[in-house]
């Protein structure tokens, strides 16, 4: 298979993709979706549309597909953006859709009727073409049998964590390449399903899941985010009870599924067919595997279905992933090792089997390369270190996108020598270990402390919940700084998260604790703190929190923000 789209050409018309509305599951199959894809192009070809990106602002998960397969089909770039419901307010999502318009500079805009209204909102704001509101399947013109592929095949908006949306460049070839390699990894065979709840605007929803099953013709059992959050068992009965063996998710994810599950929902379920869980996007905590397995394990599930994995937009998705069926490593490590140095390994575990007492201290492996794909860490001179030692990450290979459309400064930086990730880690054994955002770390005597490391911490601490804290560091008047906003109603934790700091930071650093009301954190489409934006809010004094801890200065910062 030479393209993503080399699966029109004979659609399977058993398999397809199962899409979930009001409670039940609607089939399609594959030959009628790439009816509708077709029929799509032809709509844009008929609208004068015959070259360049398509901005996507289609919400409804089965016009998504069928637009977005359309515009490949077209030869048109697609580029999606995310839904207005990640966002607090009207204003604030047009704001960010207008600015990644104005980035994408799109020779059409494409909305479906849920969306025209906030869509033209943001048009008329980029000065971008006015949207074409996306018709009901029966009112689309004959399909267009003629497909083309345009050179660049996905404009992919990364998601901000830590700094302003920028879109990633990613190639035909890339986006093939990153497909093959998806499914070599995960040694899928035309036996396999798949089920997601990620959203299709998103990096690991949009190729990990939603793409792969396609190019493989493989049954995708496909839900909305906001399907799962109502009702999380719905996304368990998929390998519970139609026996679906692969699917996708953030440590949240299995953190919320295995909370909020009840006992009698999973009375008669059956997970030994689910053979791989992928964990991406965010940290991977040890002691949410161990209990997601160990209420799972009664009724068939495996600690060795988990494969985590790490990958970024910049990257198309991929990187690299433990094998399924391995089970993966976990490692506990001296905080805060040196760029170059070698890392302090304290202990060794199993994921999934092994549930530490302090999983702050503890990671996981991400597996080895995907097919197509090196991984090498380097030091601060981008200079290769040897396995065990710490330092940036950097990947060359098939994968690795063109560069970015619109902004251009961020963590990630593309180079002649590959692409610097701005994540820090280190190999062992030729597996990855992830440990943080470079940006997003302080010096401290003279080791790196990363914000995501205070973040798995503090969620150990009672009272404050996972996606309802943030660190932000940086430094201000030549001193160093961390700020900690937990949302809470109360206070009561505070004893303990300032006891946390002064153990992982020393005196040099200034500490600042803020409790805020629940959404008050800025996030990104995929839940991540817009760490850079909270540190420009606080340090403005426009963050509507309390500081219950330091002192809050609110002279406009020069300085570096992390």
């Amino acid at each position: 298979m030479a393209n993503v789209m080399d699966w029109m050409d004979d659609p399977s018309e058993t398999r397809g993709i199962h899409f979930h509305r009001n409670g039940s599951w609607e089939f399609t199959t594959y030959r009628e979706i790439g009816d509708h894809a077709r029929r799509i192009a032809n709509h844009l070809r008929g609208q004068g549309v015959h070259e360049g990106v398509v901005s996507l602002l289609v919400e409804d998960s089965q016009a998504f597909t069928g637009a977005f397969l359309g515009t490949l089909h077209a030869g048109l770039t697609p580029a999606p953006i995310a839904s207005p419901l990640t966002f607090a307010s009207h204003d604030s999502f047009t704001d960010h859709a207008a600015a990644i318009l104005r980035a994408a500079e799109p020779a059409a805009v494409l909305a479906d009727t849920r969306l025209a209204g906030v869509a033209e909102a943001a048009a008329v704001k980029a000065q971008a073409p006015a949207p074409l509101v996306l018709p009901a399947r029966a009112e689309l013109p004959d399909p267009e049998n003629d497909r083309r592929t345009a050179e660049l095949a996905l404009l992919q908006f990364t998601s901000g964590s830590s700094g302003t949306p920028k879109g990633v460049c990613v190639s035909a070839d890339n986006l093939i390449a990153n497909v093959r390699a998806n499914l070599d990894w995960l040694g899928v065979t035309p036996e396999d399903s798949c089920s997601s709840w990620l959203p299709l605007y998103h990096d690991m929803g949009l190729i990990g899941t939603f793409l792969s099953s396609v190019v493989a013709q493989a049954d995708l059992w496909l839900m909305t985010p906001y399907d799962f959050i109502a009702a999380p068992v719905r996304w368990l009965e998929c390998h519970g009870r139609e026996g679906v063996t692969i699917t996708a998710a953030p440590n949240f994810g299995y953190a919320y599924a295995a909370g909020r599950v009840r006992e009698e929902e999973l009375a008669g379920t059956d997970f030994s067919t689910w053979r791989v869980a992928m964990s991406g996007a965010e940290r991977v905590d040890a002691a949410i595997v161990a209990k997601f397995s160990e209420r799972l394990a009664p009724y068939g599930f495996r600690a060795s279905t988990f494969s985590p994995c790490y990958g970024m937009a910049e990257s198309t998705l991929a990187v690299s992933g433990v094998a399924p069926g391995a089970t993966a490593s976990i490692v506990c490590i001296e905080n805060g090792p040196r760029t170059g140095e070698p890392v302090t390994v304290l202990d060794y575990g199993r994921l999934g089997v092994d549930r530490p007492d302090s999983p702050a201290d503890w990671l996981s492996s991400c597996g080895k390369p995907v097919t197509g794909m090196h991984v090498e860490i380097i030091d601060d001179d981008g200079n290769p270190v040897a396995d065990g030692r710490y330092g940036e990450i950097r990947v060359t290979g098939t994968s690795v996108a063109q560069g970015y459309r619109g902004a251009t400064t961020g963590s990630s930086t593309f180079t002649p020598e590959g692409l610097r990730t701005g994540d820090a880690g280190f190999l062992l054994d030729g597996e990855l270990y992830v440990i943080g955002r470079l940006g997003d770390s302080l010096k401290v005597r003279g080791r790196k402390v990363h914000a995501e490391d205070l973040e798995a911490a503090l969620v150990q601490i009672e009272g404050v919940r996972a996606g309802r804290c943030a660190v932000a560091l940086g430094s201000r008047d030549g001193r160093d700084r961390a700020v900690v906003v937990v949302e809470s109603d109360d206070s009561a934790w505070l004893p303990a998260v300032s006891t946390l700091l002064r153990t992982r930071l020393d005196a040099s650093v200034e500490t600042i604790i803020l409790r805020a009301e629940r959404g008050a954190v800025p996030r990104t489409s995929s839940g991540k703190p817009r760490r850079r934006v909270l540190w420009q809010q606080i340090g403005d004094g426009e963050f509507p929190g309390e500081v219950v801890a330091g002192k809050q200065t609110t002279t406009p910062t020069t300085e570096r923000a992390s």
